[in-house]
C-alpha cells in the first residue's frame, strides 16, 4: 500500500471528538462545567432515578455540550447530558433498565439538586474538554469498513501495520463523539444506533470498571433510545 494510499485510509476512517482531562484546574462556578462523578441539576419534577429492581441510580457524569468543542450530529441539539447508573450495572451484560441518560435541548428550567453519593463512591472533578481531530477505530471493533478491513489483511509483511503506521492513537478516555475505544473485541450496536460518549476507567477520580475498563452509549436514531455496553480488561 503506498503512502498516498494509507494517508487516504487516514483520511476515510478518522473522526472528531472531544476527549476529556480530569482535573487539574479550578473549576468553574457555572452551569457549564462538565463533571465524572456528579450531577447537580434537574427538571423540578425528575426525581432519583431507580433501576429495574427498584434501586436508586447514583450519578456518574454531567456533560455541557455547548461548551464542547465538537458534539456528534446525535447530541446536536443538546445542551446538557446527564447520566446515572445502578449499582448492581457491573452485574449484567445487558445495561437496560440499570442506566438512565437524560437530555436537556434547554438548560432554563433546570434546578439544582442533590442526588447523594456518586457511582461507585468516585470522587466528584470537573472535566476539561479538548478536542481530537482524529481518532480512529480499534481493529477488532465493527467501525471500519469491510472493504478497507480487506485491503489491509491483504496486504504483504512488507507493507504497513494498521496500529503503527495508520492509526494515531486510540483514546481510551472519557471521550463523546469519534469511535468507542474497545478493550475486547468490540460490538455492532446494531443498524441505526450511532455511537454517542464513553466514559473510561479514571484513576484521579477514583473510577475502576472492573479492571480497567469502559461504558459505551450509543443512541438509536429513529426512537431515541439508548443503548449501552462494558468491557475491560
Amino acid at each position: 500500500m503506498s503512502s498516498n494510499s494509507i494517508e487516504k485510509l487516514r483520511t476515510i476512517l478518522k473522526r472528531k471528538a472531544t476527549i476529556f482531562h480530569t482535573g487539574g484546574h479550578r473549576p468553574l462556578d457555572s452551569l457549564e462545567q462538565s463533571w465524572i462523578g456528579r450531577v447537580t441539576v434537574a427538571l423540578p419534577a425528575e426525581e432519583q432515578p431507580i433501576d429495574v429492581q427498584g434501586n436508586a441510580m447514583a450519578p456518574i457524569m454531567q456533560l455541557y455540550l455547548s461548551a464542547m468543542p465538537f458534539v456528534p450530529q446525535a447530541m446536536r441539539d443538546v445542551k446538557l447530558l446527564t447520566v446515572f447508573l445502578s449499582p448492581d450495572v457491573l452485574d449484567h451484560e445487558d445495561m437496560e433498565g440499570y442506566m438512565c441518560i437524560r437530555e436537556y435541548t434547554s438548560v432554563e428550567d433546570l434546578v439544582e439538586k442533590d442526588f447523594g453519593p456518586a457511582f461507585m463512591h468516585i470522587k466528584a472533578f470537573p472535566l476539561f474538554p479538548e478536542l481530537l481531530e482524529n481518532d480512529y477505530p480499534v481493529w477488532d471493533g465493527e467501525d471500519i469498513p469491510e472493504e478497507y478491513g480487506d485491503a489491509i489483511n491483504n496486504m504483504d509483511e512488507e507493507e504497513p501495520d494498521y496500529f503503527e503506521d495508520i492509526v494515531e492513537g486510540i483514546h481510551v478516555v472519557h471521550k463523546i463523539g469519534g469511535y468507542p475505544s474497545f478493550i475486547q473485541s468490540g460490538i455492532d450496536f446494531g443498524e441505526g444506533c450511532e455511537f454517542v460518549f464513553q466514559i473510561a476507567s479514571d484513576a484521579k477520580a477514583g473510577l475502576n470498571i472492573v479492571d480497567g475498563g469502559c461504558f459505551y452509549f450509543a443512541k438509536l436514531q429513529n426512537e431515541g433510545a439508548w443503548r449501552g455496553y462494558f468491557d475491560f480488561y
